[in-house]
């Protein structure tokens, strides 16, 4: 091979080694990732779900699809200390209303993952108890002054506007947590607290019975309009 030949395949070899180079190093550096509000919003996936369509097997609620106004007054309650569950005190704790409002518009527009409830539906339940928290839910008790969970949640129980919770499809150790709060006295709302006097006259057979059949139930229905006929006064939160 002449001379020059071989200076033109040392600069072609070099020119392949430069390229694949190039290519390696391309491939090494991290894509720039896009700061939407649903790229910030993968945080909070692995307890809430895609989406917050929520989790089967996990105590953690839903977002999506609850009314916007309740989603935000969470947060809140969680910046300010009057909600306590370490992790997400730490998560809110500098984070300001609007972006609150900013969150939970978009939680709200979401659709909860109907594969959630279908998951559930294989375990063995108590029939006679899984029937209590159906009347319960529907009809409540009225010797007792119980109200329906349906007179101020909705009739799908899918919420209210502009900050009454969906209960549909939660899970139900979230719902056994949060009722039996509310009946120790360590989660408190603002005044007027229906919810505390509600869970006060639950006995603890009520509250597993009621929370089972929620979580049983499709949430298909979306926040309801805000009605005057409520069957108690009660503080937002």
């Amino acid at each position: 091979m002449r001379y020059g030949s071989a200076r033109i395949l040392v600069r072609i070899a070099a020119a392949m080694l430069l390229a694949a180079s190039a290519d390696a190093s391309r491939a090494a550096s991290p894509r720039p990732v896009e700061d939407t509000l649903e790229q910030r919003m993968q945080a909070c996936v692995a307890c809430h779900g895609e989406r917050g369509g929520g989790v089967a097997g996990a105590a953690f609620p839903r977002l999506a699809g609850q009314p916007a106004a309740y989603l935000a007054a969470q947060m809140k309650a969680f910046r300010e200390g009057t909600r306590t569950y370490a992790p997400m005190n730490f998560l809110m704790a500098r984070q300001s209303d609007a972006y609150f409002a900013e969150i939970a518009v978009w939680f709200a527009s979401q659709r909860p993952d109907p594969r959630v409830v279908e998951a559930r539906r294989g375990a063995a339940v108590d029939r006679a108890a899984l029937a209590a928290g159906q009347a319960l839910v529907q009809k409540g008790r009225p010797d007792d002054e119980l109200p329906a969970c349906v007179s101020c949640h909705g009739a799908g129980l899918g919420g209210r506007t502009p900050a009454i919770p969906a209960l549909a499809g939660m899970p139900r150790d979230f719902l056994i947590e949060q009722v039996g709060s509310w009946k120790t006295g360590s989660h408190r709302s603002p005044e007027p607290d229906c919810m505390s006097r509600i869970a006060r006259r639950m006995s603890g057979a009520d509250i597993v019975a009621a929370a089972t059949w929620l979580s049983l139930q499709q949430p298909d229905a979306g926040p309801e309009p805000k009605s005057d006929a409520l069957p108690l006064a009660c503080g937002r939160g």
